[in-house]
């Protein structure tokens, strides 16, 4: 089995699960990347990386080292260009979410990964917990009417203050929805199909004094055929509450799930076994989910097998498009961007 020399950009708080998942994958981390070299320093520390080698540029880095891969994890704005900067390199690239955070980004990354004899994944993890594999099939063999997605967490000022490019435009690149509420986004889009129009209304409630983008966001998008599905998410809550995904499928069954439980027809169907404190290699909130570990190992699976990847660069885009067409709404019906 073929081993990947692995660099790491950025290592913040979510570095840690994609370093788990890339030992864990068998493969092994070449250079730790971070404009903050105690940070990288800490975590060669914490994951026993003995003297791996620590960058602070990450274009030295790729030059220098030369990885057969490169996990990006860090801030927003610097995803896309740092995609393409690897896959001209013909290096591949495991991105964290947002895959972009505007249409001229997006494109960029899309027409380099074209251009790249490279495999571009993008880390959209919920696609594959357990509960939600078991959830898109189900749906997709009785068919959808109609779907709702709610996130309802708390993100307050110290959480804010906590990184200078939290809550821009230019750096963040919006609030809710492309941070927390991305994820379930995607599930909705993947599960309902992707719509061709949004009605959709963003506004920052109770954030205003530190934040520039919105504390809460609400959709309603409709497909070709004229089916809805419709989304609502805030940060301003008190407490983390469960994401929620509801559906009614074509053939009249009520579906309901959040990350540990599926109800149809208010019958336990299926109960998670993936929480934190049964996988020890889970590090960060809970609400990230385990789905890092499943999706990094299947991502070198298929560069190693030469066969697709799950979610490529068009399918980490499609929430991209849904998120920026509901900034692009204000409260109009408009086309999906594309």
């Amino acid at each position: 089995m073929k081993t990947f020399r692995v660099a790491v950009i950025g290592c913040g708080a979510i570095s840690g699960n994609h370093i788990n998942g890339i030992l864990a994958a068998g493969n092994q981390i070449c250079a730790l990347c971070d404009i903050v070299p105690e940070q990288a320093q800490d975590s060669a520390a914490r994951y026993d990386l003995g003297n791996v080698p620590i960058y602070t540029d990450y274009v030295e880095m790729l030059e220098k080292e030369k990885p057969d891969s490169v996990h990006i994890c860090t801030p927003h704005y610097l995803h896309a260009p740092m995609c393409v900067e690897a896959l001209q390199r013909n290096i591949h690239v495991l991105c964290e979410k947002p895959l972009a955070i505007n249409m001229d980004q997006l494109h960029a990354v899309l027409e380099a990964e074209k251009a790249s004899g490279a495999y571009l994944g993008v880390n959209q993890q919920n696609r594959f917990e357990k509960n939600m594999i078991w959830l898109m099939d189900f749906i997709r063999e009785h068919g959808i009417k109609s779907g709702l997605g709610i996130v309802s967490w708390e993100r307050n000022e110290a959480y804010y203050r906590s990184g200078a490019w939290r809550g821009t435009i230019l750096e963040e690149g919006g609030g809710v929805m492309i941070n927390q509420a991305l994820h379930t986004l995607d599930l909705l889009q993947h599960i309902c199909g992707m719509p061709t129009h949004v009605t959709a209304h963003i506004s920052n409630d109770f954030h205003k004094e530190y934040i520039e983008v919105e504390d809460t966001a609400m959709a309603h998008f409709e497909r070709e055929d004229g089916v809805r599905f419709h989304f609502y998410a805030t940060n301003n809550a008190t407490a983390d509450l469960p994401v929620q995904l509801q559906f009614i499928t074509a053939d009249k069954k009520k579906v309901f799930a959040t990350n540990n439980i599926i109800t149809v027809d208010d019958q336990l169907v299926s109960v998670s076994d993936s929480t934190s404190a049964q996988n020890p290699n889970m590090v960060g909130k809970a609400v990230w989910g385990t789905g890092h570990a499943v999706l990094i190992a299947d991502y070198y699976d298929c560069i190693r097998e030469g066969k697709p990847f799950r979610i490529p660069g068009a399918e980490g885009a499609k929430v991209i498009q849904l998120i920026l067409s509901m900034y692009n709404s204000h409260g109009n019906r408009i086309k999906t961007m594309a």
